[in-house]
Parts: structure tokens; C-alpha cells; sequence
């Protein structure tokens, strides 16, 4: 990453802090929301210098290298989740091991250096403050950082596959049953079956996911590899569509579904565990198609999942 590239982050941090469909803030696995959100992220460095003072005066400099500050920023928690979210970040701190950082559409692998937050309203509102270490900057950094990207959009790739196969897994013993007794489920929008099954919204999900996948195993540079920027971005439209599908049945299912049989019982279980996994993967799938997107060099824009 630049030198210039850094220092117009805070620019494009305003921005996200007055658009709700701006690149999202994350850490680890917290993606900070409202308040949360820095209205401004303190970035720079130096170059480390060595300087040989010689007789008479003279002297010979030599460059070590580039050398980045820190990434400072802070924001406030609330709500009801605000202390187990702070104490999120704080479990990340405590691990002390690598963890990733995106703004601004862009992403670093950093070190949590530092890490507060104070107590107050019984725990509603919690202001904190973080630092974060950046990795070095050396010549080779960009086209190993970029390379390291596709590593990232593949773990989550994995990730909402993992979720997705487990979810229809889980319901499709009783899948068939439902969709049977359908008519007895005042209000059921959609069955399950038509949702997990071959052509349904969740299955197609897991095509594009299982592409965006088998492109990262290869480890390539998406930016220097154009057809494989365009299948991975493509595999996660494709997935991003159908898993937001899945979020509008299951969800629709769950609202006109009526509670008066053990039919509608288990339709209502099933329909939850699917919109429940459906959303985590349309997290794993948003963050990937950030990632996809700075790989490329190309303008992030909004989510592909609304939740």
C-alpha cells in the first residue's frame, strides 16, 4: 500500500461515516456500524533513514525501508450488545495474533497494539479507542498483499459454503415431509424443498461460492489475472443474489407461517436455521466481494447481501 493511498483514507472514511452504503469499517470478525464507525482514522509514516555523517561535513543516507505509524481510530458502542462487542475486540487483543482490518476498501492483515474502551450507562454506551500495527511496506509488499487477498475471499468463500452445506444438511431429512404437508401450513410461502433443492436459491448459491473457491486455491493475483478477477466476481453476484433470495423466503416463510400443527412447527424450525445461515454467509460473501474488488483496483460499491 502507498504512501498516498494511506493518507487518503480519512477522506473516504468521512464518507463512511455519513452513507450507510459506503465500503464497511471491520475487525476481525466485528464489523462496526453507526457510531461504532471512525469519523476519522489517523495514518501516515516515515521513511527509516540511516545517515552516515562524514568528515568535512558531508554525509551518505541510506533508505531502510518504509516505515508505516500505526493506525489509530475510536468510535462509541451502544445498545444492548455494546460491552460484548467491545469485549469482542478485547478477546482479539488478548489472542495477539494477526487479524484483519478493512476500510475504506481496503484491507490489511494487522496487530492489535492497543486497545480500550470505557464502561458507562451500565454498559449502553461504550467509547473506545484501538491502534493497529501495519505490516511492512517493502518494494515486493503490493503484489504479495494483493496476492494475500485472494487467500482471504477464499477463507470466507469456505466459510458461507460451510454454513450453507450444514443448513441443508440439517433440514433435508425433514424437507420432503414439509413440502407433503404444505397445505396444512396456514400462510407457508415457499417450502423448504424449493429453497435447498436442485435449481432452489440456496443450491445456487453454493455454485458460485464453490467457483469464487476453486479460483482462490490457486493463490494468483487477481489484479494481474483479469479472468479471474471476472469468475470470482461474478461467483460471488451470482451467490450474493441467490443467498439474498433465501433471506427474503426463509423470511417471508417465518412472518406467514401460523403455529397450529407439528407441521408448522418444524417448518418454522427449518426455515430458521436456513435464514440464519443464509445471513452468515451473505456477511462471508459481502466481505469477500470487498476484498475482490480492492484485489482488482476497482470501486466498491454496495453490498450484494442486505440482511
Amino acid at each position: 500500500m502507498s504512501a498516498t493511498s494511506l493518507l487518503n483514507i480519512e477522506t473516504a472514511l468521512g464518507s463512511i461515516g455519513r452513507s450507510a452504503n459506503s465500503a464497511l469499517v471491520a475487525i476481525g470478525t466485528v464489523t462496526l456500524t453507526g457510531l461504532e464507525v471512525p469519523s476519522r482514522l489517523s495514518v501516515g509514516g516515515q521513511n527509516a533513514l540511516v545517515i552516515h555523517r562524514l568528515i568535512g561535513g558531508d554525509r551518505i543516507i541510506d533508505s531502510a525501508g518504509n516505515d508505516p505509524d500505526r493506525l489509530e481510530l475510536g468510535g462509541t458502542f451502544t445498545g444492548p450488545t455494546a460491552h460484548a462487542r467491545a469485549e469482542a475486540i478485547q478477546a482479539m487483543r488478548r489472542q495477539g495474533k494477526p487479524v484483519q482490518f478493512q476500510a475504506a476498501g481496503f484491507s490489511w492483515q494487522v496487530m492489535i497494539r492497543y486497545f480500550r474502551y470505557d464502561y458507562s450507562s451500565k454498559g449502553a454506551i461504550i467509547a473506545y479507542s484501538l491502534q493497529l500495527e501495519l505490516p511492512g511496506e517493502s518494494s515486493t509488499s503490493a503484489g504479495s498483499s494483493l496476492t494475500a487477498l485472494t487467500k482471504l475471499i477464499g477463507n470466507d468463500a469456505a466459510d458461507a459454503l460451510s454454513g450453507i452445506t450444514t443448513a441443508i444438511s440439517d433440514v433435508s431429512t425433514a424437507a420432503q415431509n414439509i413440502a407433503g404437508q404444505a397445505q396444512t401450513i396456514i400462510g407457508q410461502v415457499t417450502p423448504i424443498a424449493n429453497i435447498i433443492g436442485v435449481g432452489g436459491p440456496l443450491a445456487s448459491a453454493e455454485n458460485g461460492l464453490t467457483t469464487v473457491q476453486s479460483i482462490s486455491v490457486t493463490g494468483i493475483n487477481l489484479s494481474a489475472v483479469p479472468s479471474g478477477l471476472s469468475s470470482t466476481l461474478t461467483g460471488l453476484q451470482s451467490a450474493g443474489e441467490n443467498i439474498g433470495a433465501t433471506i427474503t423466503q426463509t423470511g417471508a416463510n417465518l412472518s406467514g407461517i401460523s403455529l397450529t400443527n407439528p407441521a408448522s412447527l418444524i417448518a418454522i424450525s427449518q426455515n430458521a436455521e436456513v435464514h440464519s445461515a443464509s445471513v452468515d454467509a451473505g456477511a462471508s460473501v459481502n466481505r469477500a466481494n470487498v476484498n475482490a474488488l480492492t484485489a482488482g483496483g476497482q470501486t466498491i460499491g454496495d453490498p450484494l447481501v442486505h440482511a
